[in-house]
């Protein structure tokens, strides 16, 4: 009987466990903050993506798909009025900083299989946030190259 509560006490604990900051990156003005959060879900683990005036007064934008949607970069426009998080290596999705609206999502590289075969790296917003440079990066070995994706 105890091997049954222990066991169903576990499982519990794992489904309903407490959260962990994965990536977190602050506005190059330093009047906001953007992090993705991971946490045990019935598919894994899930991750949510927050953005706000502080890590206390953020709010949760987006809540991804579990294991088949992954974010793993977060960039900001040089104002800091928008953030961009990377999406499984090849999607930018772009939120109002001070609102959290979703501007909408960009592939910055075609995906070619699941998962793609080539992703994005070291994402980084153009002065006037009109577009995106990045490297176009292989997923298993080295050789990337210079890339560039104008932002609507």
């Amino acid at each position: 009987m105890a091997f049954v509560v222990a066991a169903a006490a576990f499982a519990a604990g794992w489904l309903v466990g407490g959260r962990r900051t994965a990536v977190v990156a602050d506005a190059p003005s330093g009047g906001a903050t953007a992090f993705i959060t991971e946490a045990r879900c019935g598919a894994g683990i899930c991750q949510s993506l927050w953005v706000g005036a502080s890590a206390d007064a953020a709010q949760r934008v987006q809540t991804l798909a579990g294991p088949s949607e992954t974010a793993g970069e977060i960039a900001w426009t040089p104002d800091g009025s928008r953030v961009g998080f990377l999406i499984n290596g090849f999607q930018l999705r772009v939120f109002d900083a001070h609102s959290g609206t979703n501007l909408g999502a960009i592939n910055l590289i075609e995906p070619d299989a699941s998962p793609s075969t080539r992703i994005a790296r070291g994402v980084t917003f153009s002065g006037n946030g009109a577009a995106v440079t990045f490297d176009d990066c292989p997923r298993t070995h080295s050789g990337c190259r210079p890339a560039m994706a104008a932002i609507k």
